[in-house]
């Protein structure tokens, strides 16, 4: 039999792109993502989202959130008992079908009755009880041998160390032949799109809020750098104003 605790339950927007700081939970955390897009990391992994998709973390794993400025997020901390083997990722609400009940959630803890507590529980198991499936199905993401899931898998990793040879591998291609075809399709090198991809998240990061949230070193070790010089040097080449310049 599943037993369910509600430890929280939150509905916010992101004003502007934020990269969180890394944090667990002592529960498991289901995110739901109303709007917007960004990525999580957990086990060492890169995982994307977008509007419709959830998050399913366990206990105490540890895990860092990038949003994009206006999403919208609806997150609930869940004591779950009597069923293991959740299987952490990101999945869809179309395979799920927990939006439903994540807003019922909502709606009971921001609007108290007294049936309130008998109603959340109940909402709380059905989530746990349809999140079981999960155990038996595959995240969202995968590195497939398609050169859509290769350019997937670099939007989800781009901020780590990328072995452009092991992307030839996973694309079932020779190292040559794949970054001929690659360059072919989407009319950029793939060591380029990954500077692209670094770029972009830097340029974000730099003028987000007041723009000095983050320090230069930060912004390169997070976007991927190997150096706050490498950094400096490939920003100016792509944006034509140093770091500080840019959020002068």
């Amino acid at each position: 039999m599943i037993a369910t605790n509600l430890l929280f339950c939150v509905n916010f927007t992101y004003e502007k792109t934020t990269l969180g700081k890394p944090h667990a939970h002592p529960c498991y955390e289901i995110v739901y993502y109303v709007n917007g897009s960004g990525w999580v990391d957990f086990h060492k992994e890169r995982h994307t989202f977008k509007k419709d998709t959830f998050m399913l973390v366990g206990p105490k794993v540890q895990h860092t959130e990038f949003d994009e400025k206006g999403t919208e997020v609806l997150y609930i901390g869940l004591e779950i008992l009597g069923e293991d083997g959740y299987a952490e990722g990101i999945y869809s609400e179309a395979d799920y079908g927990i939006k439903e009940y994540m807003r019922k959630i909502y709606h009971e803890v921001t609007n108290r009755t007294v049936y309130s507590e008998q109603l959340i529980n109940s909402y709380c198991t059905i989530i746990a009880i349809k999140l079981i499936s999960a155990a038996r199905k595959r995240p969202l993401i995968s590195a497939d041998r398609n050169l859509d899931n290769i350019l997937n898998y670099i939007d989800s990793n781009f901020c780590c160390e990328i072995d452009t040879a092991k992307l030839a591998e996973m694309s079932g291609y020779s190292y040559d032949h794949f970054r001929k075809i690659f360059a072919k399709k989407y009319n950029v090198g793939v060591n380029e799109y990954i500077l692209q991809k670094r770029i972009e998240l830097a340029d974000r990061l730099l003028r987000g809020g007041n723009g000095k949230e983050y320090l230069i070193k930060e912004i390169a070790a997070r976007c991927g750098f190997s150096s706050v010089a490498q950094f400096c040097t490939k920003y100016k080449e792509a944006m034509g104003d140093t770091p500080n310049g840019a959020r002068a």
